[in-house]
C-alpha cells in the first residue's frame, strides 16, 4: 500500500501471507460461527538513486481478523454478531502516516418474520468502528471523500489535525414484504461522520 520513487525501484507486487486460519462450525446450543485470521508479512522495495541504495517499507506486518456468530431464535427470528480487526506493525514513519495502526468494527444484527408464512420481515443492524494511528493518517481519513470534515457547510464537524483516533457508528432498519404481487419495502439508515 506504500509507494516509492527513484531511478530504479524493485517493489513487490503482492504481500506474502505468513499464515492463515479459518474455523467454522455450530455449537450444540444452535450458534453458528465463522472465523478467519491471516497474518501478512512486511514488504520492502529496493530503491537506487545514482550510487545511493535503500530499502523502503511498502507494506507493514499486518494481522487481519473477521469473526461472525449467528443463532436462529425459534422458527421466525435470528440474531448475529460480527467483529473485524486490522493491526499493523510499522517499521517506517512514512508508511505509518499513510495507514492507520489499528481498525476495529463490532456489530449486532437481527431479523424477525412477522407471520408464520414469512411474508413480512423486519431486519436491523447496529455497528461501531474505531481507527487509530498517527495524526497524519487520521487527518487523511478526516479529509477523505467519505467524510470531508473540512467542508465549510458542515458546522457539526470539526477537522482535528492532531487527532489520533476516529470513531463512528452505523444504524439500519428495514421492513419488507417477501411475497405477493406488490412487495413494499421501507428502510431507515443513519451513519455518523466518523
Amino acid at each position: 500500500q506504500g509507494s516509492v520513487s527513484g531511478e530504479y525501484v524493485d517493489a513487490p507486487t503482492s504481500t506474502t501471507i505468513f499464515g492463515a486460519a479459518k474455523g467454522t462450525g455450530k455449537t450444540p446450543s444452535g450458534w453458528t460461527f465463522n472465523l478467519i485470521d491471516a497474518v501478512t508479512s512486511a514488504e520492502w522495495a529496493d530503491v537506487a538513486n545514482g550510487e545511493t541504495r535503500s530499502r523502503v517499507e511498502v507494506e507493514p506486518l499486518t494481522n487481519y481478523l473477521a469473526a461472525r456468530v449467528h443463532r436462529n431464535v425459534g422458527q421466525r427470528a435470528g440474531v448475529g454478531m460480527l467483529a473485524t480487526l486490522v493491526n499493523r506493525n510499522f517499521q517506517s514513519d512514512q508508511l505509518r502516516d499513510r495507514l492507520v495502526d489499528e481498525a476495529y468494527v463490532a456489530g449486532v444484527d437481527g431479523h424477525a418474520f412477522l407471520t408464520s408464512g414469512r411474508d413480512y420481515v423486519v431486519t436491523g443492524a447496529i455497528s461501531a468502528s474505531r481507527v487509530s494511528g498517527s495524526a497524519a493518517a487520521i487527518s487523511r481519513l478526516e479529509r477523505a471523500s467519505a467524510r470531508y470534515y473540512q467542508r465549510p457547510d458542515a458546522t457539526h464537524l470539526t477537522l482535528d489535525p492532531t487527532a489520533q483516533a476516529l470513531t463512528g457508528w452505523n444504524l439500519q432498519a428495514d421492513f419488507t414484504r417477501n411475497t405477493g404481487g406488490v412487495r413494499p419495502s421501507a428502510s431507515f439508515w443513519a451513519v455518523s461522520a466518523g
